[in-house]
């Protein structure tokens, strides 16, 4: 014999009636949600870049550095490797450049076309020699860089000429590829001593 159930209480009739109602609009609800995503728009191709961009970053690419300018210790300064001298040999009458200059590079070499400007007799001696050279051909109107000054050399030891035409004298006018060592600044006598290193004429 089957038991039967007990009747439904007040609170439970109502509770069945209120779920019976939501049913129609919890329907409602979830088909106008399936609605507007069918119709939603698809995402623009600025958000879609935009969105790419943030995942992943470009890094910019490195500028280069530019070359420098100096070249390393030791090495021969020329107007093409060293502001600096290329400065020196074009300035007019700058004793303070030419001051600055003999005190920051004394003791290295530099490399130059000078000619010869004036050849003295050192003292009373016959076979020494002061010889000042002025930078590039000229040695009249024109002039530019400091008084070189050769002081108390022989020619023929102290020059070390080299190259394929070796005079046997050499005199005011002549040109030459001077190498030579930066002793320092006289302010005095406005000369820029140098130290031979090897003398080509040219």
């Amino acid at each position: 014999m089957s038991k039967q159930r007990p009747p439904l209480t007040k609170q439970q009739k109502t509770g069945l009636r209120v779920a019976a109602g939501l049913l129609p609009i919890l329907a409602i609800i979830i088909a106008i949600g399936a609605i507007n995503e069918k119709n939603a728009p698809p995402p623009s191709a600025a958000t879609t870049t935009e969105a790419a961009t943030e995942q992943e970053p470009v890094e910019a690419a490195a500028e280069p550095k530019p070359a420098s300018a100096e070249p390393e210790a030791g090495a021969v300064l020329t107007v093409e490797n060293n502001e600096d001298f290329a400065a020196l040999l074009a300035a007019v009458e700058d004793h303070d450049l030419f001051k600055e200059f003999a005190a920051k590079y004394q003791g290295r070499t530099i490399e130059f076309g000078g000619t010869i400007a004036a050849m003295n007799q050192h003292g009373d001696s016959k076979t020494r020699y002061d010889i000042l050279v002025f930078a590039g051909d000229r040695i009249e109107s024109g002039v530019t860089g400091p008084n070189f000054q050769f002081k108390d050399v022989n020619i023929t030891s102290d020059l070390r000429l080299t190259g394929s035409n070796i005079p046997d004298t050499i005199g005011v006018g002549q040109k030459l590829r001077i190498t030579a060592e930066v002793e320092g600044y006289a302010e005095d006598t406005d000369l820029f001593l140098l130290d031979p290193v090897s003398t080509v004429v040219r």
